[in-house]
């Protein structure tokens, strides 16, 4: 930080005011270009927006880096971003987001009155993006 001295009358020197301000432009920049770097780095998971009342598995190991959810509700309705969307929709909506985050693993939230085979095609829908890592979300066994 620097220390600029100001010529003042004589009753500011007095009292102390006077003596020096601190220049606090470099300190406000460092903050903002700190800012700025923390909010590009930053990455957002988009929540399928169904409410999901989770399968209790007695195995259960984190998926890594698992930011892409589909979520398949009670009704057998797949959701992706707050959005209900069709089966057939998932491929192109999965494609795009694995585009916009190649390291991103696929999670798939499926609800206990689910049908396995909705799950099951959501994972064959998925599969030819490639070398996909693809996850199935379960709350661990209490």
């Amino acid at each position: 930080m620097s220390r600029r001295r100001t010529l003042r009358s004589p009753s500011a020197a007095q009292d102390g005011s006077g003596e020096g301000d601190i220049d606090l432009t470099p300190m406000l920049d460092v903050v903002f270009i700190m800012l700025i770097f923390f909010i590009v780095t930053s990455t957002f998971v988009k929540e399928p927006g169904a409410e999901i009342s989770r399968v209790e598995a007695a195995n259960t190991s984190a998926c890594v880096r698992g930011t892409i959810i589909f979520a398949v509700d009670a009704a057998g309705k797949i959701h992706y971003d707050k959005k209900e969307i069709p089966l057939d929709r998932a491929f192109r909506l999965a494609e795009a987001a694995k585009a916009e985050t190649p390291e991103a693993n696929f999670v798939i939230q499926a609800d206990t009155g689910s049908s396995t085979a909705i799950v099951s095609e959501m994972m064959t829908i998925l599969k030819p993006l490639g070398r996909v890592t693809m996850c199935v979300s379960t709350d661990e066994k209490g």
